[in-house]
C-alpha cells in the first residue's frame, strides 16, 4: 500500500504563546532525519573494521511555502526564525483527513498532563474503571480508560489540567483489580496528537527563511530547520 503526499499538513507550537500554528500552503517537506554516528570496535585480530552505532546526529529539514505577506502565520514564522527559537513540529499525514479536512493536533500547555501510560493491565475488568489523577501540585486533569479482554489497555487524557510541578498519582476504581499507570507532565508546551492520523514529530529552530522571486511565478520560500534530537514516527492506530 501507499499513502499519497497530497493532503499532508504541517503544524508547529509557537514557543512564546504555546499555541498550535497551522502552516498554510506548504508545497514540500523534506529531510526530517538523524544519522547514527559510528563507534569503531575493531580489534587487532580482526581482518575488517567493526563498528557499533553511536549517537544520532540530527540533520537539516526543510519545507517550502508559497509565501503570503497577508498570512499572519507566515509573518509569525519569520519572527520566530529571527529570534532563533526552537519549535516543536508535527507533520500530519494524508491518512487522517475527514471530508477533505485534516485532523489537527491541539496544544498541551506547560505544567499540564502530557501522557498516562499503562504499566499493568490488571484482571477482571468487565467495564472501564474510573481514572483518578491526584497530587503533583496541579488540578483539573482527567482521563478515561480503555478495556479489552478484562485488562486496561490504554488511557486517553480528556483534560490535561494545569499547574503540575510534580508527577501526579494515577489510580483506578471499579470492577477488576491490579491495573496501574504512570503519568508524565509536560515541561514545555507540546502536541496532543489524534491517533486517527499518522504523524512525524520533531524539534528544531529555523535557520533560514529565504524569499524567491521569479517571472510568471508566486513568491516562494524554502525554509530550513536545524533538527534537534531524533524525529518520532507515530503511525495511525484508530479509524
Amino acid at each position: 500500500m501507499s499513502i499519497k503526499t497530497q493532503g499532508t499538513d504541517l503544524y508547529g507550537i509557537d514557543p512564546e504563546l504555546g499555541t498550535v500554528i497551522f502552516v498554510s500552503c506548504v508545497t514540500s517537506i523534506d529531510g526530517i532525519d538523524s544519522s547514527l554516528d559510528q563507534i569503531e570496535t575493531t580489534c587487532l585480530g580482526d581482518l575488517s573494521r567493526e563498528y557499533e552505532a553511536g549517537l544520532a546526529t540530527p540533520g537539516t529539514a526543510s519545507f517550502g511555502i508559497n509565501t503570503d505577506a497577508r498570512d499572519p502565520v507566515h509573518v509569525r514564522l519569520h519572527q520566530i526564525k529571527t529570534l532563533g527559537l526552537k519549535m516543536d513540529w508535527a507533520v500530519g499525514w494524508s491518512d487522517g483527513r475527514v471530508n477533505g479536512v485534516g485532523i489537527a493536533p491541539t496544544a498541551i500547555p506547560a505544567n499540564a498532563l502530557e501522557s498516562v501510560n499503562v504499566t499493568a493491565g490488571g484482571t477482571g475488568y468487565t467495564t472501564a474503571p474510573t481514572v483518578a489523577i491526584t497530587g503533583g501540585g496541579g488540578t483539573g486533569a482527567t482521563a478515561v480508560a480503555t478495556v479489552s479482554a478484562g485488562k486496561v489497555t490504554g488511557i486517553t487524557i480528556t483534560n490535561p489540567g494545569t499547574g503540575y510541578t510534580g508527577t501526579p498519582t494515577v489510580a483506578f476504581t471499579g470492577a477488576g483489580t491490579g491495573a496501574a499507570a504512570t503519568a508524565e507532565v509536560a515541561d514545555t508546551p507540546g502536541f496532543s496528537l489524534p491517533n486517527t492520523r499518522s504523524w512525524i514529530t520533531f524539534r528544531g529552530f529555523m535557520n533560514s527563511y529565504p524569499f524567491s522571486f521569479a517571472q510568471n511565478d508566486v513568491v516562494k520560500s524554502n525554509i530550513g530547520i536545524q533538527v534537534s534530537g531524533d524525529p518520532v514516527f507515530i503511525p495511525k492506530t484508530a479509524a
